[in-house]
């Protein structure tokens, strides 16, 4: 098939579920043409004519393999990440896609063989709470030194949808991690904040609430981390709890005390009962889930822009992942691979 040249990157997205947003967002961008969309479920066929006036279909190989197009965005079930990762840099595809890269050491070894030997592919992964404005201010307090030097952060990702993997896909394909699927998002953060990669992990888990459900993984992960700068972390990747799906995060420094609890942000400046707390206010922001694409679309398009997420902070998060789920096979503390 010969190439259609442009201007514009030719974009396509396979998997209609949160993939959808990325369409969106390829729809609207004046650097990109949506060229296909690509789903196991036909029913997304009408939808894709009337809504984004784009091709549709439902063979991910002939998506990737075909030469008019420049960008892949990959939101596929986990278990199809790794070979449609592979698939795409062996057609010289950018690629952008959702958590998790992939679900084991070997395909991530291999993912990074791939990308040195296509130096000139651009790469990163959808880090959302990267764009959150909460989490952006939190970042914004750190630099301006408001806490002074961080020894210790604790971050949680609770889900609280936990018919998603009692009834969905997640518990029907071979393999689920709730801290690669979720957790991954606070491991971002932390080594974010901190400026530092974690160095080694132990965690725990149980499986409680969904137990004699369909769900055959853990559902309730939770992680000790060491930092390479010698600060400690502890993270949780909650997918059975009561609540409203929402971030709780605790960053302590040297002078002061960051507390986001669930829509809220607090700043502790005393060790004294009498001292309240001072509310931190931010702005937030609908269209924050789309701030990742459209800095990588940038990228892909002017290189000498800088992606919030680089190619480096999907692989290294990707790790530390990896290292939480062989902890819990091996319960012991386990040190990161990078």
């Amino acid at each position: 098939m010969k190439k259609i040249l442009t201007d514009k990157i030719n974009t396509a997205v396979i998997g209609l579920g949160f993939g959808l947003t990325h369409a969106e967002t390829y729809k609207k961008n004046k650097n990109c043409n949506l060229i296909y969309l690509c789903d196991l479920d036909k029913k997304h066929k009408k939808m894709c004519k009337k809504k984004f006036n784009c091709n549709f279909s439902t063979n991910a190989n002939s998506v990737i393999s075909n030469k008019n197009i420049d960008m892949i965005s990959i939101a596929s079930y986990d278990n199809h990440h790794y070979s449609q990762i592979i698939s795409a840099l062996k057609n010289k595809k950018h690629v952008f896609v959702e958590k998790p890269l992939c679900q084991t050491h070997q395909e991530l070894d291999n993912i990074k063989r791939k990308l040195k030997k296509n130096k000139t592919i651009k790469f990163s992964s959808n880090f959302v709470l990267r764009a959150h404005p909460k989490f952006i201010k939190i970042f914004k307090l750190i630099k301006r030194n408001l806490i002074g030097k961080i020894y210790h952060i604790e971050g949680e990702y609770n889900y609280g949808r936990l018919e998603k993997i009692i009834h969905g896909w997640r518990g029907k394909i071979p393999y689920y991690s709730v801290t690669q699927g979720g957790g991954v998002h606070i491991v971002d953060l932390i080594q974010w904040y901190m400026n530092s990669k974690i160095y080694k992990v132990v965690a725990v888990e149980n499986k409680l609430v969904s137990n004699q459900t369909q769900f055959r993984f853990p559902d309730t992960v939770t992680a000790l981390a060491k930092l390479h700068n010698g600060a400690t972390a502890k993270l949780t990747s909650n997918f059975s709890c009561v609540t409203p799906h929402h971030h709780s995060l605790t960053v302590f420094g040297s002078k002061g005390t960051l507390i986001l609890s669930h829509k809220n942000l607090f700043f502790y400046r005393s060790r004294k009962k009498h001292i309240k707390p001072r509310k931190i206010n931010f702005k937030m922001k609908k269209n924050y889930k789309s701030k990742i694409l459209e800095s990588f679309i940038s990228y892909v398009k002017n290189k000498s822009k800088r992606p919030i997420i680089l190619k480096q902070n999907a692989l290294n998060a990707m790790s530390v992942c990896l290292a939480i789920d062989k902890s819990i096979k091996t319960k012991k503390w386990e040190i990161v691979k990078y």
